[in-house]
Formats: C-alpha cells, structure tokens, sequence
C-alpha cells in the first residue's frame, strides 16, 4: 500500500532538458488520481517547482529548500525551519564589502529577492528556473520576516575562499556548494527525511506507506526515511549501492518505470 510518493526534481523528475516527460507525466497523473499523493522535493523554492508539475498536477504539497519549508497542497504552511535574519543580514552585507563579485540571493518562503538582476549568475539562474527575481538592497533583507537560504553565486575560486570563511565564522549555518559557482547556505539540521516525517504527521500516513526517489547525496537520508526508496541511474554510484534500488535514469523515465509495476500490483 502506497500512500504518498516523495521526488527529488532535479535529475530525478525532470529530464536534461528540464522538463517531465510524457510517460512520467501520465503515470503520475493516474496516481493522483487514485488518492495517492505526490509530493515533490527540493532544494528549489516553491515558486520554481509550481511551474513544472502546474499543468498536471496543479495542487500538490510540497517540500522546499531540502525541507526548510513545507507548504500543503493549499499552499498553507504546515512547517518553517528559517535561519535568523540577522545572520542574513551580516553575510550579505560581508560580501558587498570583501567580495563584491559575489553575487547574493536571498530566499523567504515563496519570494526570490536578488542582488542585482544584471548580474551574469543571477540572470543565469532566472532563465534556468524559469522565474524572475526581486531585486533588493540590505535594508529591504532586514525587512523579512524569515530567511530560508541564502545562494552566493560566482566564480569558483573565490567561492572556495568565501566557504571556508563562513564556514569558520558561522559553524552553526548549514554552509555546502551544489555546483562548484554556487554556495549554498541554511540553518543547520535541515533534511528531506525530517521534512517529510512533519509532513506525515501532518496528514496522518504512515511511513510506510511512502516512496521516494533521487539521485544524489543530498537525497540519501530522504531515501533511507521512507518505506521504499529508489535512485536514479544517473545518480553516482555510492548512492545507488547505499540504497540498493535503481530504476532507469532521468532522461529514461525512471520513475515511470516504478510506479507502472507498483500501480499494476495495487489492482
């Protein structure tokens, strides 16, 4: 008995091409409709996810910033993990003074306040999710009620050199790169696998009754969390032996795959 189904986006859901394929699309669309709920799960904001499932699966809950904020199929807020604001704050306002060309984005529940649109990173990331960001100075950052992550975007090198100063000056944020231009910053603790069980208890399921799928490091534990979990053959291969279940790659419809025999068996 399947009741929720859990899915990383990012070369997991969509394909290359950033996009649901048509039987992926389908196959989902018929577990929705059987009362099975999907919930997608992402580093992203929620307002670059909403755009990738809006036209079949119009309201669903979901899990963003690797679990950060959890939002129902209403939109309603069920859970926030926010770091503090002054934190914030003070980063950005480092960097404008040591590390200009780096560039600063500030996420707050479904908003995108940037830096400076012109940048090259920040225009970058607009035409890969889609959505255009707010522009914003410091003043308006100390404004927000809550700060979900922090993106710094630049080049490499000085990325590294940024990282091992905030690391040092803040052991208590959550501090990792997802690409070697992009650094990514959190409060600590934050996982897919605990948001998911405050989603459970939200609606009342059983974890067992859950599955997921992924296709990297930042996944394992939401892989673990979950009564079956699946990685993607595109995913590196200490994560396919740690979870032992591989389904087809991203661009092949891996969860398709899945969900097809997994539905059949249901009937």
């Amino acid at each position: 008995m399947v009741s929720v189904i859990f899915s990383d986006v990012d070369g997991t859901l969509i394909n290359d091409d950033l996009e649901v394929t048509p039987r992926t699309r389908k196959v989902l669309s018929v577990a929705v409709d059987e009362g099975i709920l999907f919930v997608p799960v992402s580093a992203r904001m929620p307002e670059a996810i909403k755009p990738i499932i809006a036209d079949f699966l119009p309201k669903t809950p979901i899990i963003s910033y690797n679990g950060a904020f959890i939002q129902d199929e209403n939109g309603h807020k069920i859970n926030s993990s926010p770091m503090p604001v002054a934190v914030g704050v003070a980063i950005c306002r480092y960097l404008e003074n040591k590390h200009p060309k780096v560039a600063w984005n500030v996420y707050s529940g479904e908003e995108w306040l940037s830096q400076n649109r012109e940048n090259k990173w920040i225009k970058r990331e607009e035409e890969v999710v889609a959505i255009a960001s707010q522009e914003a100075d410091i003043t308006k950052i100390s404004e927000l009620s809550e700060i979900h992550k922090l993106l710094l975007m630049g080049d490499p090198e000085e990325i590294l050199t940024v990282e091992a100063i905030l690391k040092e000056a803040y052991p208590e944020l959550s501090i990792a790169k997802s690409y070697p231009y992009y650094l990514e910053i959190m409060a600590s603790g934050i996982q897919k696998g605990s948001a998911i069980l405050r989603l459970l208890d939200y609606y009342g399921i059983d974890v067992t009754e859950t599955l997921a799928f992924g296709d990297n490091y930042n996944d394992l534990d939401m892989l673990e969390t979950v009564g079956q979990g699946y990685v993607m053959a595109n995913g590196p291969e200490a994560v396919r032996q740690k979870i032992g279940k591989v389904t087809s790659d991203n661009n092949s419809d891996g969860i398709a795959e899945v969900l097809e025999e997994l539905l059949f068996s249901q009937k």
